[in-house]
């Protein structure tokens, strides 16, 4: 049993990051889902809130490890 991260470039900040696949935050750009770092959804919170929108909401596990057998 082991557990892997994707790293990739932050779609808002273009910061690497680690996270797990299954639980990151993401945007849609060209119909292509790409992953936000906690810091980018931090920021951006209080400003969607602001303009009444509900703030994105942060799975626990967005940003550890997933298990080797939860990648499909």
């Amino acid at each position: 049993m082991g557990y892997a991260l994707m790293w990739s470039a932050c779609a808002s900040c273009q910061k690497m990051m680690a996270y797990n696949p299954r639980w990151v935050p993401s945007v849609r750009i060209n119909d292509v889902k790409h992953p936000i770092c906690l810091r980018c959804v931090e920021t951006a919170n209080p400003i969607r809130i602001k303009k009444g929108l509900s703030p994105i909401e942060v799975n626990p596990q967005a940003y550890s490890p997933i298990p080797e057998e939860e990648l499909g």
